[in-house]
């Protein structure tokens, strides 16, 4: 049984063969204690799933043989998250595992008119990422931007169809996802502002309604991303 994946950077692929590395090897080698000839599962987060054979362990790196290689094409429709940044660290931690386990393709975290400005640890998140990724079984690694305005979300982001949740909005239930890239587009706590709104129905933004009652900002992108669940 599958119980755990790990994860290997694509460089440390080659033909037959794969490597764990840092804390991916110490976790398989020193918490689980793979030992040689033990069948590990590897992902390189670009769409292959590796079967592999232990076959060399070392403080710091797992070599394993490759056995069988599964792999996931990229899906054909793409939901990029897109919120407005969480000062409370939690609660931004929560949205970004919580937006890899529902399928979202990319999480974009923006400073809105209303954000309150605060330092994001980066490389936390980025480890946050990677530990969902694994424990969702996932095969394409999202990735997370950082941008400094809506503006340059839409300008990062060109020929995208975008979404985006607003309290003042007429419809109730978005349409199903036919576009091919798709942008979800969540306030802050202080909601969005209205330049941000006009902004975004400049850019013939769909404006959709999560319901009667106020949600805070990472319960909003969950109930946004989870109506497009089946969606791929």
């Amino acid at each position: 049984m599958m119980d755990n994946v790990f994860f290997t950077h694509p460089e440390h692929v080659s033909a037959n063969r794969l490597e764990l590395v840092d804390q991916e090897a110490t976790h398989a080698s020193k918490v689980l204690r793979f030992k040689v000839g033990d069948e590990l599962y590897a992902s390189d987060g670009r769409g292959n799933l590796y079967t592999t054979q232990v076959s060399s362990i070392s403080k710091k790196s797992v070599l394993a043989d490759i056995l069988e290689t599964d792999y996931d094409p990229e899906p054909t429709i793409k939901k990029v998250l897109v919120f407005g940044a969480i000062k409370k660290r939690d609660r931004l931690e929560f949205a970004v595992e919580k937006a890899v386990e529902l399928g979202a393709w990319e999480i974009c975290i923006f400073n809105a008119d209303h954000s309150e400005r605060s330092r994001i640890n980066e490389d936390r998140l980025q480890s946050i990422v990677l530990s969902a990724f694994k424990q969702s079984k996932r095969r394409w690694l999202p990735e997370v931007t950082y941008q400094n305005s809506m503006d340059e979300v839409f300008e990062y982001y060109p020929k995208y169809h975008s979404m985006m949740a607003h309290v003042e909005a007429d419809t109730h239930h978005p349409e199903n996802l036919s576009y091919n890239k798709n942008l979800l587009l969540i306030g802050p706590e202080g909601g969005f502002s209205a330049r941000e709104v006009e902004l975004a129905k400049k850019k013939n933004t769909q404006m959709i309604s999560l319901g009667k009652n106020r949600l805070r900002a990472e319960t909003a992108a969950l109930a946004l991303l989870s109506q497009f669940l089946f969606t791929t």
